[in-house]
């Protein structure tokens, strides 16, 4: 029997501290890091945020206290705390896209 390796049937995940609040963060599939870079990789290099992406992002790959994060966890969680929000989305990309980042920083 060959033995199973993990890298290959199962998304990688990380814990993310954002402010001393933990997140686990699962990360997109090949394609859907694909189709989002190639729908917002310029909005992204020109610093501007999609609010509605935002929102998609940290529903569907973000999870705290072990629960995801659905629209009205959402809602409550991040009420008063879009400056951390914000934060967490950048964290979600940079873990997403890191190998993308850093070759954008050293070509300059």
């Amino acid at each position: 029997m060959k033995n199973l390796n993990l890298e290959e049937i199962a998304l990688p995940q990380e814990i993310i501290t954002v402010d001393d609040v933990e997140y686990l963060v699962t990360a997109m599939s090949a394609t859907d890091g694909l189709q989002f870079m190639e729908k917002h990789q310029d909005s992204i290099d020109k610093g501007k945020a999609d609010l509605a992406l935002m929102k998609q992002v940290i529903c569907k790959y973000v999870c705290k206290d072990n629960k995801a994060i659905d629209t009205k966890r959402f809602d409550v969680i991040f009420a008063r705390k879009f400056g951390h929000l914000s934060k967490l989305y950048s964290a979600v990309l940079e873990f997403n896209f890191q190998d993308v980042f850093s070759e954008a920083d050293s070509e300059e």
